[in-house]
């Protein structure tokens, strides 16, 4: 198997998460670590073995030795940096979302074409086992008539992630689980938004989304938990579906390893989503890294979220954020 070799945009914690997990992955040579803070960028690469290190994207552009390039950076500046990696002819990796404007995302769909390269959105709960397993059992319950979804976390990390509307930064993950299963465009948006914190964006956001196919969804996600120990707990979200001969569900929080201690009290230990078990990446996480490594090669075929269905999440996320806004 020829090794592929990435380079990582975006030396932040997800930049350090995406990092530490590629560097366990069989297949895999980490051979850049760009951002524009060059100190975090070298903090970031660590002990990595003959990693380079940069604070200008056009270095991973022109190097030929580099397969594909992993946007890791702030929301608002992943068209300018997949764009260029996919011109430079390079595979790419985007963390979700795929752009912060339709416009944007539809750009780098027609730039992966244009270059023929593979452009994966990192939706990565569609790799776990879950909600894949909830997409297996779809037609047991017949024709998907409601679908619930809700995603909820602490306030402690709004003073981040506030920059972005929870619609498209947040909720959009359900809004990619929603369309896999109802399988159907959206209709018509119908978002509901406070905010209540103070912050940039609303920290209380509800959107109804009507289908093509008559299908009705509800997307809820807020910022109003207290602070929790980020690395024990599994997050508050799940998802319910109906359909004519049945329910089916998923819940994050209700089930699993639970530990309690005199220290934190009593917790859901992650499992699914980023779990690392003997320093191998297990979750949702590595799974969806060690597909696209393999896609790479030429040794599976794709079965992430495709540009086309990221840039429709996207269109929703955005129209029910455009819905919201006209209201006040």
């Amino acid at each position: 198997m020829k090794q592929a070799s990435l380079g990582i945009v975006g030396a932040g914690e997800f930049g350090t998460r995406y990092l530490g997990a590629l560097q366990e992955i069989a297949g895999v040579e980490i051979r850049w670590v760009c951002d524009r803070n060059l100190p975090k960028a070298k903090a970031a690469a660590g002990g990595i073995v003959d990693v380079r290190i940069t604070d200008d994207m056009q270095d991973l552009c022109s190097d030929d030795q580099l397969d594909a390039v992993v946007v890791v950076t702030p929301e608002n500046a992943h068209r300018v940096v997949a764009e260029q990696a996919l011109q430079a002819g390079k595979h790419v990796i985007v963390e979700k979302p795929l752009a912060t404007k339709e416009d944007d995302a539809i750009a780098l769909v027609e730039a992966a074409k244009s270059a023929d390269k593979l452009l994966m959105t990192s939706f990565l709960l569609r790799f776990d086992y879950r909600y894949a397993r909830l997409k297996q059992e779809l037609d047991s319950i017949g024709t998907v008539r409601n679908i619930y979804a809700y995603r909820n976390f602490d306030r402690s990390l709004f003073e981040l992630y506030s920059r972005t509307h929870s619609f498209i930064e947040n909720a959009i993950h359900d809004i990619d689980l929603i369309l896999w299963y109802v399988q159907s465009r959206v209709k018509q948006a119908h978002g509901f938004c406070r905010n209540t914190i103070g912050r940039e964006n609303p920290d209380i956001n509800w959107g109804v989304l009507e289908f093509e196919n008559d299908a009705i969804a509800v997307v809820q996600t807020s910022w109003l938990y207290p602070p929790q120990a980020h690395d024990k707990l599994q997050w508050n979200t799940g998802v319910q579906v109906m359909g004519d001969r049945g329910v089916l569900e998923v819940r994050f929080d209700s089930d699993g390893f639970r530990a309690n201690t005199e220290e934190t009290g009593q917790v859901v230990l992650d499992q699914t989503g980023w779990a690392t078990i003997h320093n191998e990446p297990r979750g949702a996480f590595g799974a969806m890294l060690r597909h696209y490594v393999k896609c790479l090669s030429g040794q599976s075929t794709y079965a992430g979220t495709t540009p086309e269905e990221a840039v429709e999440s996207m269109r929703a996320a955005v129209m029910l954020a455009e819905n919201a806004e006209n209201k006040n």
